[in-house]
Parts: structure tokens; sequence; C-alpha cells
């Protein structure tokens, strides 16, 4: 692998300064505009509903390769998502709910290989 050359240090520094500087201001924008308005219709409606789209989009992106055809590719997804939602609905604990729901993909997964 060629050397660095010291003389492109100071490019180097500041395009990570560059970078840092636009993460950050990416990352703290949400939260200087929404100052203030957190009563807002609009901002609790997001608040609610975006959760729900966040998972409804995950579960379409799992199931999207899914072969139907095939015991094997549908039975561990289907599987996973149920006992991901049954455990969610049951305790509300997201933690817990992934793990189950993870655990139950990979053994179905793996019997049915």
């Amino acid at each position: 692998m060629p050397k660095m050359n010291p003389l492109t240090y100071p490019y180097a520094l500041g395009a990570i300064a560059v970078i840092w500087a636009v993460t950050y201001a990416l990352r703290a924008f949400p939260f200087v505009a929404l100052r203030g308005k957190e009563e807002s219709p609009l901002v609790r409606l997001v608040a609610t509903s975006m959760p729900l789209g966040v998972m409804v989009i995950l579960v379409v992106y799992a199931l999207m390769d899914t072969d139907f055809h095939a015991l094997s590719s549908w039975v561990p997804a289907v599987g996973g998502i149920l006992i991901t939602a049954a455990i969610h609905w049951k305790w509300a604990n997201a933690m817990a709910s992934i793990v189950a729901g993870i655990a139950t993909y990979w053994a179905l997964g793996m019997l049915l290989a």
C-alpha cells in the first residue's frame, strides 16, 4: 500500500472536519427545527404513526424476496414476524420481541433447511 504524502495531511484533516460538521448539523437540525413545536398536531401525528410505518416497511422488506412456493422460505419469515408481533403486543418490549422473532426465524430456518 502506498504511503500517504505528509503534504496531504491538512487536506485530509479538512475533509474529516467538513464531514464531521455536516453530520453534526444534520443530526441537530430536527431538534432545532422542532423546538417549541412539541404540542403541534403534525408532530403528534408523526410521533404516533412513525413506528407503525417503519415496522410495515421492515416487514415488506423482509418478505420481498420470499418464495411462497417453497415451505422453507416463507415459514421462517412468517413465523418470525408472528412471534415478534405477538410478544410485542403482549409485553410491549421491543428488545424481547425482536430477539424472540430472530430466534424463531433462525430455528425454523434450521429445522426446514
